[in-house]
């Protein structure tokens, strides 16, 4: 949802964090700013992800996580894991 809601509304949209999306392609937008947090244990599915060329030019940043899996991305995250998923959230809306 939320990688559909800004190419659906991108007038109201100018920056999104995900968590570990895996189905839905980034938006194109260049004036989107994109925040996505990556798990260590599941890929995303081919061009949901840009090619690393691209990243900058569309102002995008893709952190990987390497002690997250997909499923801790949730309620199920440890103290560690979720204090970790926090900054760097916090650390993206103060930018």
């Amino acid at each position: 949802m939320t990688v559909l809601f800004p190419q659906k509304y991108p007038d109201i949209v100018s920056r999104i964090i995900t968590l570990d999306n895996r189905r839905m392609a980034f938006p194109k937008d260049r004036n989107l700013k994109i925040y996505s947090l990556r798990s260590s244990d599941q890929p995303a599915d081919e061009g949901v992800i840009p090619v690393e060329s691209d990243l900058k030019k569309r102002r995008m940043t893709i952190i990987r996580l390497p002690d997250v899996k997909h499923n801790d991305m949730d309620d199920d995250a440890n103290a560690e894991q979720r204090k970790e998923i926090q900054n760097y959230i916090w650390g993206f809306l103060n930018d």
